[in-house]
């Protein structure tokens, strides 16, 4: 079964983080949401204090016998722009606090090259 894994990096919450938000696993939103990780041009990065949001979208899919896992990182600025990078493995944060110091750690872990400004994400609006 294909599903996506939503996380969403909180400073409200005392469980691990990013922490999990939702799972979507609606075949029709799939393959939107498949399409959607693709498309974009690319963008960079806004200057971290401008940065609102982050999510991990974790894309699960069964590839013959076994299952694959995809990773994007998605963060919402205060202009309400969104930005999309694929990245390797999934991430935990170091601190309880999630503030600019956290942010840029992880955002250079991934890299500051390759990102891509998207739409919006009907992810996370079902």
């Amino acid at each position: 079964m294909d599903i996506v894994n939503i996380y969403m990096y909180r400073n409200d919450s005392g469980r691990v983080q990013p922490e999990l938000i939702n799972v979507q696993s609606d075949p029709d939103l799939l393959k939107t949401a498949a399409q959607w990780a693709q498309s974009g041009e690319p963008e960079e990065l806004p200057n971290i204090q401008e940065i609102k949001q982050m999510y991990v979208f974790q894309y699960q899919f069964r590839n013959g016998d076994t299952i694959q896992d995809v990773y994007y990182m998605y963060v919402t600025d205060t202009s309400n722009e969104q930005y999309m990078k694929e990245f390797e493995g999934s991430l935990k944060k170091d601190t309880d606090k999630f503030g600019d110091l956290e942010k840029e750690r992880i955002l250079n872990l991934i890299g500051l090259e390759g990102w891509k400004k998207v739409s919006a994400s009907d992810l996370l609006n079902s």
